[in-house]
């Protein structure tokens, strides 16, 4: 039997046939150009999905109106300009093996006023809860108008040569609030009871299976349920896909909720696979008469092949995990399983879209810089390798220079690798993080690197080694501020608490309210710890993306967490943090007030004149992909002249 064989089993959408039964979701990833043009970026980009062995790549949503857009370099498809641009795609995706859909997107209400710059529109003069702009409510002409604009955008997709569309009908987009009584108030023909409210979305279909034919694949994406008290229900989704049959759609492409439920971007706190059931229900709810894809929380060939297997679905969309992984399927494929970059779960890659920025991920540097990397030239020679540090910029650095053929021995002064990775996966919704330590000590084992576990390397010992390139990675140390008391028994670090290696009373005050503070607090509050948090400045988890705060944010905020900001810790005493503005008894005080890096070695080096390469925490203390970055970079460059590489 062949490696997941339901997986790589064909299937057909419409005329298409497709290789295998993964699909690429479609993510918003910020390579195009201002105006909606394809780039040398967003081709590349594409090419390593396909040459990584996806059955077919759905782009990201590509706006059908450019006043309807969520991301400032979002694809288009709004004029015939983008057409020859679309054909380079298409061309470009097919010579690597693979087949490409474009889904076509109008935000509504969700359009990002900061990047479409025009009044937002909507069914309803309803706000999103998130963006909080109250959009102009359609006249019936605007509805028509943009009715045609799907077909149009269509059509500009078929002459490209593009495989299929997908009309974007989830998520709390436009089409999705024509549907919805959550965001549907209208009482003319377009708004009232379920029929009247499928009318658009069922007219947008129409109009494009008209513009394009009979034969051309028509997918349609939708959020079975809305996870809203007045929104839509899996019964009220189901009973709509039954509709979207009639009307000649050729699959139907399942995923939920919307930017106000929170649900669409599935982290850890969802389960996996979060909407397996809801697709089954819509599978059978048509007869099985066209194929169901489902998304979300998709992360492993084992899971995706035995949702297969086990007749719930008929195809599995991985969108996050190509971010992470674009060779997912093809080292699945070829028994290579351990071998792939697990998806986080982390929502790093589309918080960075809604920062305006192009999609990165936390743990793949090459993402959304793959031209970037394409063209690296191998090492001159092979050399040896000594690499001080094993953190996660230690260890890719060493697995990226042992993977080029080079003699690496890699340096940990603990007994385990991880570095500051291992904490942070302990707080609540965190522990699947941890498949970047998995990965990475993978990588170091099978390029055959040499790991010396409890060994305190200074320069002398260095000297000895006589190694041809040095990597320093030694990381970084939480920071002990100077306030008076901080040496008291009582007082701990947030490591230490983390990682459980520390005891802690009832009454607990972390003291510092960014990341690592507020979430100890969050581990500690669920253990039922009375816990306060005290933050100096005037706002909490100021250092992480609104997008990754915002639900971390919604936890503490049920829990029985009290924070306290705008407030200076001056005294900590045994039985109390003293602010300088109240006393806060505790019989624990945590410190999280941020991290030191350790330069002793490279300062140490640097004194005698040895060359030497500074990366991760140990230049400066900052995010997971900073440290993965300057690693692979450091690893690519041994023994090749200035590449030029770093993201």
């Amino acid at each position: 039997m062949r490696a997941y064989e339901h997986l790589f089993s064909p299937i057909s959408i419409g005329t298409l046939q497709l290789r295998n039964r993964g699909i690429m979701a479609p993510m918003v990833v910020g390579l195009c150009g201002q105006d909606g043009q394809v780039t040398d970026d967003f081709v590349a980009y594409h090419v390593a999905r396909a040459r990584g062995g996806v059955g077919m790549n759905i782009t990201g949503g590509a706006f059908v109106d450019p006043r309807s857009k969520v991301s400032p370099r979002q694809l288009g498809c709004h004029n015939d300009d983008m057409i020859p641009g679309l054909r380079r795609l298409a061309d470009a995706v097919h010579q690597a093996g693979g087949r490409v859909a474009v889904q076509l997107l109008h935000a509504g209400r969700q359009s990002n006023p900061l990047f479409s710059q025009t009044p937002l529109v909507a069914p309803s003069p309803i706000a999103c809860g998130v963006l909080q702009v109250v959009p102009h409510e359609l006249t019936t002409a605007e509805i028509h108008d943009l009715v045609n604009a799907f077909a149009a955008a269509a059509r500009r997709c078929q002459q490209a040569g593009i495989d299929a569309i997908e009309v974007h009908g989830a998520h709390g987009y436009l089409i999705n609030q024509f549907l919805s009584p959550h965001t549907n108030n209208r009482t003319d023909e377009y708004g009232g009871d379920a029929e009247r409210r499928a009318r658009f979305p069922l007219e947008v279909v129409d109009a494009v299976r008209a513009e394009v034919g009979l034969d051309y694949p028509v997918m349609y994406r939708i959020s079975a349920n809305e996870y809203l008290p007045d929104g839509l229900t899996p019964d009220d989704t189901a009973a709509f896909c039954r509709e979207l049959v009639e009307h000649g759609i050729d699959a139907i492409h399942v995923s939920g909720g919307t930017y106000e439920s929170n649900v669409a971007a599935g982290t850890e706190a969802l389960p996996l696979g979060a909407f397996v059931d809801d697709a089954m229900a819509i599978r059978e709810g048509i007869g099985r008469a066209v194929p169901v894809a489902v998304a979300n929380r998709i992360k492993t060939p084992e899971f995706a092949d035995q949702l297969i297997a086990d007749d719930k679905v008929d195809i599995v969309a991985t969108g996050r995990p190509l971010i992470c992984d674009p060779d997912f399927y093809i080292k699945a494929q070829r028994g290579d399983a351990a071998d792939i970059r697990v998806c986080l779960s982390c929502n790093w890659c589309i918080n960075q879209t809604g920062m305006g920025v192009h999609a990165t991920c936390l743990y793949n540097p090459e993402m959304g810089n793959e031209l970037r990397y394409a063209h690296v030239p191998a090492p001159t020679h092979e050399l040896d390798v000594v690499v001080v540090g094993g953190g996660l910029a230690g260890m890719e650095a060493a697995h990226t220079a042992a993977g080029r053929g080079h003699r690496v021995r890699l340096y940990e002064q603990t007994d385990e690798l991880g570095g500051n990775i291992l904490p942070g996966v302990r707080p609540p919704f965190k522990s699947e993080m941890f498949a970047c330590v998995d990965y990475e000590t993978h990588m170091v084992a099978k390029t055959g690197v040499q790991v010396e576990f409890g060994q305190l390397v200074d320069a002398d010992f260095l000297a000895q080694l006589g190694a041809d390139a040095l990597i320093i990675a030694t990381g970084s140390a939480p920071l002990v501020p100077p306030i008076p008391g901080a040496d008291e028994e009582v007082v701990v670090v947030a490591e230490d608490v983390l990682l459980g290696t520390v005891d802690v009373g009832g009454r607990v005050v972390v003291i510092g309210g960014g990341s690592v503070g507020v979430e100890t607090a969050e581990l500690l509050a669920t253990q039922g710890r009375e816990v306060t948090v005290v933050e100096m400045t005037d706002k909490i988890l100021a250092d992480m993306n609104p997008g990754m705060a915002y639900p971390l944010m919604a936890r503490v905020a049920a829990l029985p967490i009290r924070i306290v900001t705008g407030e200076r810790v001056v005294e900590i005493t045994p039985e109390a943090v003293v602010t300088d503005a109240q006393r806060i008894d505790c019989d624990t005080a945590v410190l999280a007030v941020g991290y030191a890096a350790d330069v002793e070695l490279s300062q140490e080096l640097t004194a005698r004149g040895v060359p030497h390469v500074l990366i991760g925490d140990a230049v400066k203390p900052r995010k997971i992909r900073d440290a993965v970055v300057e690693g692979h970079d450091a690893g690519l460059a041994v023994g090749v002249p200035a590449t030029g590489v770093s993201a």
